[in-house]
C-alpha cells in the first residue's frame, strides 16, 4: 500500500512539473525550430490561424489610425485603406516566417523587421536576451512572455494550452 501511495505521489509530482514547465518547453522548441529554420517543428508549437488573425487585427488598426491621422478629410483615404489590406497581408508574410519570429523573439523592433532591415549584430548593447524577458501565468491556460526590445518597447507573446501542449497564439506588438 505504501509503494502504491509513493508511486501515485511521484506520478502526480512528475505530471504537475511537466505541466508547469510546458510553456518553457514550448518556447524552447520555438526558439530551436527558428534557429534551425524548421517550419514543420515550428508549426507544431504555433497555432497559425489564430496568430495570423490576431496580428492582422493589430496591423490593420495601426494602419487605419495612421491613415486617419494623415488623410482625415481627403477622399484618397478610402483608396489608401484599400491598399492597406494588401500591405497587411505582405507584412504578415514577413512576420510569420522563422526569421521574422526569431527577430521578434530576439527583441528586435517590429518596424525594422517590416522594413526588412538587416538584423543588427549584437554589440555590447547592454541588453542580453535572457535578461530582457519576463513571464507570468495569466491563468491555467494562458502564459505570457514579455520581451523588452532594444528601443525599450515591449513585445508580448501569448501561449495558450491545447490539452497538455502549449502553442503561441498571439504576439502583441508595441
Amino acid at each position: 500500500m505504501k509503494k502504491v501511495f509513493i508511486s501515485l505521489l511521484l506520478f502526480l509530482v512528475l505530471v504537475s512539473t511537466y505541466l508547469g514547465l510546458g510553456p518553457f518547453l514550448a518556447l524552447y522548441s520555438i526558439k530551436e525550430s527558428i534557429e534551425a529554420k524548421d517550419s514543420n517543428q515550428l508549426s507544431k508549437n504555433i497555432y497559425f490561424p489564430e496568430l495570423r488573425a490576431n496580428l492582422k487585427d493589430q496591423i490593420n488598426l495601426s494602419f487605419s489610425d495612421s491613415i486617419n491621422k494623415r488623410l482625415n478629410d481627403n477622399p484618397l483615404r478610402f483608396l489608401a485603406e484599400g491598399f492597406a489590406d494588401i500591405v497587411v497581408d505582405e507584412t504578415l508574410d514577413v512576420f510569420l516566417t522563422p526569421d521574422g519570429l526569431g527577430r521578434l523573439m530576439d527583441g528586435e523592433d517590429p518596424s525594422s523587421i517590416i522594413r526588412n532591415n538587416k538584423k543588427l549584430e549584437k554589440k555590447d548593447s547592454g541588453v542580453e536576451v535572457l535578461e530582457s524577458i519576463e513571464f507570468k501565468y495569466q491563468s491555467m491556460n494562458r502564459f505570457i512572455v514579455f520581451i523588452n526590445t532594444v528601443n525599450k518597447k515591449q513585445i508580448r507573446l501569448h501561449l495558450d494550452r491545447f490539452g497538455i501542449r502549449w502553442k503561441l497564439v498571439n504576439v502583441i506588438l508595441p
